[in-house]
């Protein structure tokens, strides 16, 4: 019986691994938070596997690597490093041969790494440090954790390349402080997937 459960297992990933690509992405990141800190330049790289469901339908996990730097001034920003996991779905629509416009949606898990910053920026009703700093240990209330959800649309050209352009808009408050402010994330982002 335990050989029979384990061939029937192991014939699935070899179903599921056949219908399924290998990706890797590079691209621009440009979020905004809510207490008008604005994104200058954010790169952002990483892989996905795109796993086909059924009938076009597909779901990519993947993990990516985000730097980002937010600037209010020239002596007032924030450098953030960040790893993202998201679980997007899409739907792959020929349009032309070797052609697919591919639309996506789903959730992405974000995590800060690290968080750097500089100037008299104020949470929460603080003022923190004028010197550069660790957000993480001086504010201790700054959230690492995001979930964001967002969508795109992506050309697919030749099932090797794919061009993207999506949104993400997050879900959670920053600030864990109960003074009641509110910081929350969102951006476009567009990047190139190489498919292998």
């Amino acid at each position: 019986m335990k050989k029979i459960i384990l061939t029937i297992a192991l014939a699935a990933v070899a179903a599921v691994c056949a219908n399924a690509q290998v990706g890797v992405t590079a691209g621009f990141a440009q979020k905004n938070f809510t207490n008008n800190f604005e994104n200058e330049a954010g790169l952002f790289f990483g892989a996905n596997y795109n796993i086909e469901l059924v009938n076009g339908i597909a779901v990519a996990p993947g993990v990516e690597f985000a730097m980002l730097n937010y600037k209010k001034d020239a002596n007032n920003y924030q450098k953030e490093n960040y790893l993202a996991v998201p679980v997007l779905f899409n739907y792959g629509i020929e349009v032309a041969d070797g052609f697919k416009l591919v639309p996506y949606l789903g959730p992405t898990f974000s995590y800060g790494l690290s968080s750097k910053a500089k100037g008299g920026i104020s949470w929460g009703g603080i003022t923190l440090a004028t010197d550069e700093y660790d957000v993480y240990e001086t504010y201790s209330d700054y959230n690492k954790f995001d979930i964001l959800v967002g969508g795109g649309v992506a050309l697919e050209v030749m099932e090797m390349i794919r061009a993207f352009i999506g949104y993400n808009q997050g879900l959670l408050n920053r600030n864990n402080d109960t003074d009641g402010s509110v910081i929350k994330t969102s951006g476009l982002n567009f990047g190139v997937s190489y498919l292998f």
